[in-house]
């Protein structure tokens, strides 16, 4: 019986740590921080970058990363030049993913799948792409349904 409330405590006792405070954030006292302002005049000397979009489904992750291969290999650039601007999960009025091809013929049936838009010194991109392998780099694309969470 003592070893079971040992394991007990010891079990609280790691997950309620883990639910605390940074440690270095209770090191720092409160009255340094006098107010958003001062942050933030601390954050813009630092010259942080700025914070990218980060997909964090695998499958979304990938496509994405495939994207920028064969954006870097149409434009003959560095993977490293091409950055995220937005992954959105999308639901495509049909098998066209919002950009058919003249004389092709396409189900008609939604399909789920991503928007993808990458940047390239500010010229966007416009990615398609359905939920598992194929995408297709979209110039004259139909806005997609976003479906509701």
């Amino acid at each position: 019986m003592r070893i079971i409330v040992s394991l007990i405590t010891l079990w609280i006792l790691v997950f309620s740590t883990g639910c605390q405070a940074n440690p270095a954030d209770a090191e720092t006292p409160s009255e340094n921080i006098s107010s958003p302002v001062a942050v933030h005049t601390q954050l813009d000397n630092t010259q942080m970058p700025p914070l990218l979009p980060t997909p964090s489904n695998p499958s979304l992750q990938n496509l994405v990363e495939k994207a920028k291969e064969d954006l870097a290999q149409r434009l003959t650039i560095s993977i490293a030049q091409i950055n995220l601007v937005e992954a959105t999960e999308v639901e495509w009025s049909d098998s066209s993913l919002g950009c058919p091809q003249p004389g092709m013929d396409y189900l008609q049936v939604i399909t789920p799948g991503y928007l993808i838009l990458l940047d390239v010194g500010g010229q966007t991109y416009e990615y398609h792409s359905n939920r598992d392998t194929y995408f297709v780099l979209c110039e004259n694309s139909h806005s997609p349904n976003v479906p509701k969470p």
